[in-house]
């Protein structure tokens, strides 16, 4: 949408639970949370660039996806967006897979209301303390190293 800045961290995520050549992020049955497979994220998306993909099998899904290297650190980012894990959710993403799916969700992280993405910010400290105070949160432009 317009007015989202396409390098921040809930529009990269956006578009990989929408790209058919991510296999590690789906969407859930009811397209309003994310569904993870955690072993199969770390090999696509996190780690050194020739675990991504490169190397003779061609460009992986994302290369340039997140700098995290270890899927904690993804999942301390999805904290701080506002995502919040499903508790007690076990399931298959799909009929016959084994289940290793992690469930996180955001009330602004839809698949077919991608306007609602403006609404996700990081919650910061400084950002918190806006929001208990009725401000305005505005999001901060990626750095050097995020563009």
């Amino acid at each position: 949408p317009a007015g989202l800045d396409a390098g921040t961290f809930p529009a990269k995520l956006w578009r990989l639970a929408n790209s058919p050549r991510v296999r590690s992020v789906r969407w859930d049955g009811q397209a309003r949370g994310l569904l993870i497979e955690r072993s199969l994220f770390e090999r696509e998306l996190l780690g050194r660039a020739d675990a991504r993909g490169g190397g003779g099998e061609g460009p992986g899904p994302a290369p340039d996806a997140f700098q995290a290297k270890h899927f904690g650190s993804f999942v301390r980012q999805l904290n701080l967006y506002g995502f919040q894990k499903v508790p007690g959710w076990v399931g298959a993403a799909v009929p016959g897979d084994a289940g290793g799916w992690l469930h996180f969700r955001n009330p602004n992280f839809r698949r077919d209301r991608p306007e609602l993405l403006l609404g996700i910010k990081r919650l910061t400290r400084a950002n918190r303390q806006r929001l208990a105070a009725g401000l305005e949160v505005r999001g901060r432009r990626p750095g050097r190293f995020q563009q």
